[in-house]
């Protein structure tokens, strides 16, 4: 238990109806007393009240006590909602930290319900992750979290583990009284495997749902990579001139296209440059090209296919993992040589980004991504999960390994109990300051 008391506004910054002031910890019940002269209020009921300083009015609020440990936190909670606006809000923010209260870090309230045992660290992602959703993909793969199905399913692989540790454990205690054949757990240990490893095959399009997928538009100078971000994101986002390599540097944009949640890079042109400015902003769109899931080559209609845009798909032809698609642009212009592409095995469609004409382009953008983001039941929505599952699967292949080659029993426990810290860093029975620290960094104030 932490002792210290915090506050923080919980809505969002800016003008609105209604502002919320959120406080958890030991001092509550003191604050309660300073603002609205209470001893005793019931918890769960929301009160009526004056807020004051000095006798002067402050505004008038509602609130809510909860008492620990049937709080959010697990500790007493104060909920404060005033009137929205800036000033009035931090004002009387303030006035809660001149009574001894200390002002919360981002993320704070939830991890003091993870180290509380309010909740596990699991569905304290799943809370972040449907507050930052950009699309129904990531919504419903960090929802998926929010039931506790896959709590509850890990902590049953984890009885199982926990009950092969202790047989071997008893074997090793009392050799003379008990005697455990290892083979026995084979059958228990392949049954965990195989679930954990159906979670692991299964993640990455769960963490594609909520992280988004890249997608590098590449090119050569001038084919109208940027006006064909514009398009896409319906606004004037990258300056567009009629002179080639304008763009120097790569732009990342979010995107949505019925519901999958895209980052879109538009990219340097790739040629051979003297420009040491924009040699760097080509590196970076090799890189861009390396990282993203699906890669726009567009081609300018009006010019046909040149040497350049040869050289570019020599370089993107061997990223077999990629999605390429054949993006012909400004295909509003008449070309009398009538552009011929050479890989007929590519998904092509012709555009006109200047004009928006690019419905078909978004169409097979969703076909061929769709499947990347639809998630199982539930799933792992992030890295760190993903992570910790393959180390609790590798540690079980090492005791399985173990068992047929005749190691000992302690080599043996030796992995089953790595498999069980590792499943335990996922759940978060098992962390560090510095984990915690790193997950919740990213939350919002006052959540």
């Amino acid at each position: 238990m932490i002792f210290d008391t915090i506050a923080a506004i919980s809505s969002p910054p800016g003008t609105g109806a209604i502002s919320v002031i959120r406080l958890s910890g030991d001092k509550v019940i003191k604050v309660i007393k300073e603002l609205f002269n209470m001893e005793n209020p019931k918890p769960k009921y929301m009160y009526y009240s004056f807020l004051k300083q000095n006798n002067e009015l402050i505004d008038e609020v509602t609130w809510v006590y909860h008492k620990g440990p049937k709080s959010y936190t697990g500790e007493d909670m104060l909920e404060i909602f005033g009137h929205g606006g800036i000033l009035l809000t931090k004002k009387i923010l303030n006035i809660i930290l001149s009574l001894g209260v200390r002002e919360a870090l981002p993320g704070e309230f939830s991890k003091r319900a993870v180290m509380n045992k309010k909740m596990d660290l699991i569905k304290a992602e799943a809370i972040n992750e449907m507050i930052h959703a950009n699309s129904e993909y990531s919504l419903k793969a960090a929802a998926s979290q929010i039931d506790g199905k896959l709590s509850k399913d890990i902590k049953e692989l984890k009885s199982v583990l926990y009950n092969i540790a202790a047989r071997i454990e008893v074997e090793m205690d009392y050799p003379d009284d008990f005697e455990v054949d290892n083979f026995e757990f084979l059958d228990s240990l392949n049954s965990v495997k195989e679930k954990l490893n159906y979670l692991y095959e299964n993640a990455d399009n769960g963490i594609a749902a909520v992280e988004g997928i890249k997608m590098a538009i590449v090119g050569k100078p001038n084919a109208g990579k940027s006006t064909l971000l514009n398009a896409l994101l319906r606004k004037d986002r990258a300056i567009v001139t009629d002179i080639p390599g304008t763009t120097r540097d790569t732009i990342e944009e979010n995107l949505n296209i019925r519901g999958i949640y895209i980052k879109v890079i538009d990219t340097a042109g790739i040629r051979e440059t003297g420009d040491i400015v924009e040699k760097i902003g080509v590196e970076r769109s090799l890189k861009a090209i390396e990282e993203s899931k699906m890669i726009l080559f567009v081609l300018d209609n009006s010019t046909g296919i040149e040497d350049y845009d040869l050289e570019i798909f020599e370089k993107i032809k061997n990223y077999t993992d990629k999605k390429i698609v054949i993006v012909i642009n400004k295909s509003d212009i008449k070309n009398t040589d009538k552009i011929d592409i050479p890989w007929k095995e590519y998904k092509i469609v012709k555009i006109s980004a200047a004009n928006g004409e690019i419905q078909e382009l978004e169409n097979l953008i969703y076909n061929e991504l769709k499947d990347v983001v639809i998630t199982k039941e539930y799933t792992l929505t992030n890295e760190r999960q993903k992570n910790a599952v393959k180390k609790a699967i590798d540690s079980i292949e090492n005791a399985l390994n173990g068992i047929h080659l005749g190691l000992t029993n302690d080599a043996i426990m030796f992995d089953v109990r790595k498999s069980i810290e590792s499943l335990n860093e996922l759940t978060g029975e098992d962390y560090t300051e510095t984990l915690l620290d790193n997950i919740f960094g990213n939350f919002c104030v006052g959540k």
